[in-house]
């Protein structure tokens, strides 16, 4: 943002360096259409009263004006996701300390003794979820700190926006191209290989969450981070994952899907909260409407299927809102059929089903233990594909190392005198090794760029190999045979010598 923005104003002093996530897009287009969208009034904020900007009263999914921003911390120096939330007049400083106890003292359990300490700043950490920091009260608003990904996008952001999905790598080419069914839906099936992908990693994050003795509670398409896997191995076959049904013949990237917004729920809604078993009922529910979303390309949410908001209308309108949703249910539940495999579609009646009680987030893991092991699987694979990154990290680490000797040694004036570092002495064959490597010519005077022989010669150097090479004086007098063992021991020698007499 400029320096002028007057959102600046919306960010706490203790975050600098804010980004205004919200409406990204316009940003690109008009940046002056950005600042509509910030979610703030300025009925509801005074700060930005005298403003020229008219800033407007967007609504998040959770009810309030809420705007995101990426900041940098002024403690730390990281960066984080920082969500204001305003007009939230129910929350208070008792409510938020309850809360914030309550994710803490559960998810300090056996199975957060293995996170990572550099994470424990963290309320809950997981791998499957974006980790949330810290809630605080400042400027009339709520502020909620969670963990910021770059590049992250949201799952319905991702495969359900028609502007994103158009550029989207899964799903930018011809659906009969890629073999994936037509669907009754806006957007495109997923293949079943990323469905089960993105399920057991979700499945796992809200095992650990039901077994603390807590609730998701924002297990929605817009509520779930998805980033590319494997880093600088992106590229590689290990990161990616077969298309429908398993067809090895389409790839398709492996992506990481985290669950966002943890705690925001049950802060804004204290007052009005659930039994923790309704809630957890409510994660199953959620988790098979996202993946009915899934496999048939239509964003499908728990009120579609439960009917909360009938109370008030007639009995005639609430039994024909009924017969449409199971009629929905059914049609969507055929076309899973079709193109799904069994196993697939069973998991999902079972979890959608409003006539039957879903099933505890433990039986749901004891029933996908295959699909659990082929995704470790994927993991270790594209573990393996990030260490062969970084060993080759680590090689060009080992040559610079030696270009480095190299420059420190060669031709220092402040020895010119001592014979060890003069054109007869061991520094003499270091210098004519440089202009072998680096100062190549033909037979014209013309300079030679070849980076495989400055690559070859150093790795050889490194390895000390046995191997002779003629190097010889820029005016062809002097003639040296020497092995690149030899040139390591003069190099090495003269650099300790430098070092024991450095400062």
């Amino acid at each position: 943002m400029e320096p002028n923005d007057p959102r600046h104003k919306a960010v706490p002093s203790s975050f600098c360096r804010a980004y205004c996530l919200d409406g990204l897009d316009d940003q690109k287009d008009n940046p002056s259409n950005l600042i509509g969208r910030t979610g703030y009034s300025s009925g509801n904020n005074n700060n930005f009263k005298n403003s020229n900007t008219t800033l407007t009263n967007k609504r998040s999914s959770f009810g309030y004006p809420t705007s995101l921003f990426r900041v940098t911390s002024t403690s730390d120096g990281k960066l984080y996701a920082l969500r204001r939330i305003d007009s939230a007049g129910c929350v208070s400083h008792k409510i938020i300390q309850n809360v914030l106890n309550m994710w803490m003292n559960n998810s300090r359990s056996d199975d957060m003794h293995h996170c990572n300490h550099n994470h424990r700043s963290s309320l809950f950490q997981h791998p499957g979820v974006v980790a949330w920091h810290k809630c605080f009260i400042s400027q009339r608003a709520v502020f909620f700190v969670h963990q910021f990904h770059v590049g992250a996008v949201t799952l319905k952001e991702r495969f359900f926006d028609p502007n994103h999905v158009n550029n989207n790598s899964i799903r930018g080419s011809n659906v009969a191209d890629l073999g994936l069914p037509l669907n009754p839906g806006p957007g495109v099936p997923l293949p079943e290989s990323l469905i089960w992908s993105c399920f057991t990693q979700l499945v796992s994050a809200i095992s650990v969450i039901h077994r603390s003795k807590l609730a998701v509670r924002t297990l929605q398409l817009n509520h779930i981070l998805v980033t590319r896997d494997g880093g600088p191995s992106a590229t590689s076959s290990s990161s990616y994952i077969s298309g429908m049904n398993g067809n090895s013949g389409l790839l398709f990237p492996k992506l990481r899907f985290r669950i966002n917004c943890l705690g925001i729920v049950d802060i804004l809604e204290y007052e009005t909260r659930k039994s923790l078993d309704d809630l957890q009922m409510e994660d199953m529910r959620s988790l098979g409407c996202l993946i009915l979303s899934m496999t048939t390309g239509t964003e499908v949410t728990i009120n579609d299927i439960t009917l909360r908001n009938i109370n008030s209308i007639s009995p005639s309108q609430e039994h024909q809102q009924q017969q449409r949703a199971m009629g929905m249910l059914n049609h969507y539940s055929d076309f899973v059929r079709q193109h799904y495999s069994r196993e697939l579609h069973s998991l999902m009646e079972t979890l959608v089903n409003p006539n039957v009680v879903p099933p505890v987030i433990e039986d749901v893991a004891r029933s996908m233990t295959t699909r659990i092991m082929e995704e470790l699987d994927g993991a270790h694979s594209c573990m393996d594909g990030m260490n062969g990154a970084l060993a080759g990290l680590y090689e060009s680490g080992r040559a610079l190392r030696l270009m480095l000797k190299l420059a420190f040694v060669n031709e220092r004036p402040e020895f010119g005198i001592d014979k060890n570092w003069s054109e007869s002495g061991d520094c003499y064959i270091l210098k004519l090794f440089r202009d072998f490597v680096f100062h190549q010519a033909d037979g014209a005077g013309r300079p030679v760029i070849d980076l495989g022989h400055v690559v070859s010669s150093l790795n050889k150097l490194d390895a000390a190999d046995e191997e002779k090479i003629v190097l010889a004086s820029r005016d062809g007098k002097n003639i040296l045979v020497v092995s690149y063992a030899d040139v390591a021991r003069c190099l090495e020698k003269c650099y300790q010598e430098l070092c024991s007499n450095s400062v």
